[in-house]
This record gives structure tokens, C-alpha cells and sequence, in this order.
């Protein structure tokens, strides 16, 4: 039984797609670019003989070949561009909604001040409970403990836990 190859997952949204994209295709050009320096034949560039002997490696061939692939890629990438919803009408309407956006940045800051402001009163009376608690510990020592019945009571009063 042969299993059908899995789809790739949808991307997330059009601009993840066409990023995708842009990022395929330079990576085409790189390696495109790379095949062909190492491959092509040497040139002699002032008329001098060649030291290595003409490689039989299809220059040509491969090279179109890359240029339909790099053709193929940035059609794609010309057809997700195309997809892109247009940009506003004009420029009111963008500071209209940068002004939006900072009111709800001022709202959202203001509402995460108030939240630190609280979150750091009762760190501080959580700090001052664990202080109380901790010197009251201290004073006590381990018979305070052991009377209140504690495991660290017990053990510092040289009985075994359980009895």
C-alpha cells in the first residue's frame, strides 16, 4: 500500500507566503550562483593559456535551466504580491488610524502601569509577610517547632517523625 506524500500545511497568511517565497528564491540565487562559478569553463582574461583543460560540463543547458527555475519562483512571488490588498486611500486615512493606534497603545500602557503598580504592592507585602514569618522562625528556634508539631521540629528535637 502506498501512502500519497503529505500536502505542506497552508501558510499561516499571505505575507508568511510571500516571504517564503522571496526567501526561496534567494536561495536560488545563491546556489545558482555558486553552480556556476565553480562549474563554469575557464576564461582567459588577457589571452593567456589556460592552465586546466575545458571542463564538458553544459554551461549553457544549466543555465537555463536555473533561469526557468529563478522565472518560476518570481512569478509566484509576483502572484502572492498580487494577492496583497491594497494600501489606503490616501494619507488622512493613515494618520487617522496611527492616531487610533496610539490612543490604544496609551490606553494599554497606562492599564499595564496600574497592573505593575499593583503586582509590586503586594510583592511588597508578600516580602514583608515572608520577613515576619522567617524572623518569627529564627526567635522561635526548633523547640517552638517541635511543639507545634512540625517535621523540622521533630527532627531538631531528636524524635522520629511518626511518633
Amino acid at each position: 500500500m502506498s501512502a500519497l506524500p503529505a500536502a505542506p500545511p497552508p501558510p499561516v497568511d499571505l505575507v508568511t507566503a510571500l516571504q517564503e517565497q522571496l526567501a526561496r528564491i534567494n536561495a536560488m540565487l545563491f546556489n545558482y550562483l555558486g553552480a556556476l562559478q565553480r562549474d563554469a569553463p575557464a576564461q582567459s582574461v588577457k589571452g593567456e593559456a589556460l592552465v586546466s583543460a575545458p571542463k564538458t560540463y553544459d554551461v549553457q543547458a544549466q543555465t537555463e535551466l536555473m533561469a526557468s527555475d529563478l522565472m518560476a519562483g518570481l512569478k509566484d512571488a509576483e502572484r502572492l504580491i498580487q494577492q496583497l490588498p491594497e494600501t489606503s486611500d490616501g494619507e488622512a486615512e493613515e494618520v487617522a488610524q496611527a492616531v487610533v493606534l496610539l490612543q490604544q497603545n496609551a490606553e494599554a500602557s497606562q492599564e499595564l502601569r496600574r497592573e505593575l503598580a499593583a503586582a509590586s504592592a503586594k510583592l511588597g507585602l508578600l516580602q514583608d509577610a515572608h520577613g515576619v514569618l522567617a524572623e518569627a522562625a529564627l526567635c522561635q528556634g526548633p523547640a517552638a517547632a517541635a511543639a507545634a508539631g512540625g517535621p523540622a521540629g521533630r527532627a531538631a528535637a531528636g524524635q522520629q517523625p511518626g511518633s
